[in-house]
């Protein structure tokens, strides 16, 4: 019998892998197809906040806010290797917000969410908190002391795809959805690999999680929008690093935005801004008059001063909004929103959303699927760690000590490399490591061949900048000769494109 699968998601951005894995977890078999690789473009480009985005109170957003937070405190807790706490200071200027409209905001901020564990907010000042002061302008003396939450975005959606296919999903990136048709109240799935034939494959629904794309695929789908959405680009610099310490800053601009300086990888990275889209999508880079708003805000706050020569490196993202008329890009909301369809076969479309509330995202997108499947389990990743973060009975924090004394033949740099983005799965990755001759070729500082084997083989990595730009961030550092070693290595030992089931089935010959 030819086999159906009960949902197939398109997008393999971070709402898709969640609503991959949400869906697996509770049983359904499932198919994640992707154009491009897991992350390669919206889930990729963002600023790395889990955060409950606190100038949205501003827009009296407090559903979205409280929303935000407590996802803040369950991801710190599913997933402790790739979310951390970040301190951030937000310098005080009479001319921008005044004081007791901050300090009642950060007030409102702490206390939202009963969930929260993070230190509150507090006032801090230049005599007495001067590390904080120390990079800044001299007519800086006063702030504000909060937290929220770091991540990496890439790996967090790599680390979503990874629990679906433990739970049987299979996960397809670089493969494009090019037709699809009904049959007898079945969708029929066309699909085009970049290294296999066309061939088709059936599903009982569709989640369209395409972020930026989820226009073009609904008009694939013939599934009219109810909702408009709005195109908004976000561009960030990386330049040398501006200041020491683990803290990040959030500058007010005179146009009412904020734009985050945030410790990145022994670099500092800045960002973002909002400029309403409209072009090209599969041309999107920064702007000339982006680097100079963001330049120009960096060298009013800092004493180190910026200008274009000093990037090292830049990305734009598409963040697909909620459209409301006559709002501007800063001020419309970051909430999501979904639609169910039964016009030709059931189909969620999916709008919206941001990195932060994307497990609650897809456990609503998911959730649809009960008139379909009206036995389906209630969702389960709440509790469910996402994979790096436990390992047999030991907790993250646990873990860390046992590697540490485990892999004491290894230097401490790069032993944090595996745990800070792999998390237990550095077990995976070290299984038949003894010694340093072990990991095999050194293509940089910290960076070895028997990691390159585990993203090939386990993440679908295929080429530089899977590897170099989303499942690590070596392309920060990488020299011209270790590129090349890594490009004639990869070159050996590209991965052949398949296409199989998930776990519980065999593969597919396409």
């Amino acid at each position: 019998m030819e086999h159906v699968f009960d949902v197939a998601i398109i997008g393999g951005g971070i709402n898709g892998c969640g609503s991959a894995a949400d869906a697996a977890i509770r049983g359904l078999s499932v198919v994640l197809i992707e154009q491009d690789d897991l992350a390669s473009k919206t889930s990729s480009q963002s600023s790395k906040l889990i955060h409950g985005g606190l100038r949205y109170l501003e827009n009296y957003d407090f559903s979205l806010v409280r929303s935000a937070l407590n996802e803040r405190q369950t991801l710190l807790k599913l997933a402790p290797h790739l979310v951390h706490p970040l301190p951030i200071v937000l310098p005080y200027k009479k001319e921008m917000r005044p004081l007791w409209i901050l300090r009642m905001g950060l007030f409102i901020y702490d206390h939202l969410s009963q969930a929260n564990t993070l230190p509150h907010s507090k006032i801090v000042r230049r005599e007495t908190s001067a590390p904080y002061f120390a990079p800044l302008d001299n007519h800086l003396n006063k702030g504000f002391l909060f937290y929220d939450g770091a991540t990496d975005d890439a790996r967090l959606t790599i680390a979503n795809a990874l629990q679906a296919k433990e739970h049987g999903a299979a996960i397809w990136p670089r493969t494009k959805l090019i037709d699809a048709d009904v049959v007898d109240g079945i969708w029929q799935l066309t699909l085009q690999p970049q290294k296999a034939p066309v061939f088709t494959i059936k599903s009982k629904t569709i989640i369209n999680a395409a972020g930026p794309w989820v226009t073009n695929i609904s008009q694939l789908l013939k599934i009219p929008l109810q909702q408009a959405m709005a195109l908004v680009k976000g561009s960030h610099l990386v330049v040398p690093q501006l200041y020491e310490g683990e803290h990040a800053y959030m500058l007010q601009h005179h146009d009412k935005r904020i734009v985050f300086v945030i410790p990145y990888h022994g670099f500092t990275m800045i960002g973002t801004t909002d400029v309403a889209f409209s072009g090209n999508m599969d041309d999107i880079h920064i702007e000339e008059h982006e680097i100079t708003y963001l330049c120009e805000l960096i060298n009013h706050y800092f004493n180190k001063k910026i200008q274009k020569k000093d990037i090292i490196n830049t990305w734009s993202g598409i963040r697909p909004l909620l459209s409301s008329p006559n709002k501007t890009p800063s001020a419309l909301s970051r909430d999501y929103a979904y639609q169910y369809s039964n016009a030709r076969a059931p189909a969620v479309i999916v709008y919206g959303g941001k990195i932060t509330t994307y497990r609650q995202l897809a456990l609503n997108a998911v959730n649809q699927l009960r008139a379909v499947f009206p036995s389906l389990p209630l969702s389960k990743t709440d509790n469910t760690p996402l994979p790096g973060a436990i390992w047999g009975e030991m907790n993250y924090k646990q873990y860390q000590r046992y590697a540490r004394q485990k892999y004491d033949w290894m230097d401490s740099l790069t032993l944090d490399h595996y745990l800070n983005n792999y998390g237990t799965r550095t077990e995976a990755i070290l299984a038949s490591c003894k010694n340093v001759s072990h990991l095999g070729i050194c293509f940089a500082n910290h960076f070895y061949q028997v990691e390159i084997d585990y993203l090939l083989q386990e993440e679908w990595a295929s080429n530089l900048d899977d590897i170099l730009w989303r499942r690590t961030k070596m392309g920060l550092t990488i020299d011209a000769e270790g590129m090349l070693a890594l490009t004639n290595y990869l070159n050996g030992k590209a991965p052949i494109q398949t296409y199989s089931f998930g776990a519980p089935y065999k593969e597919i010959t396409v």
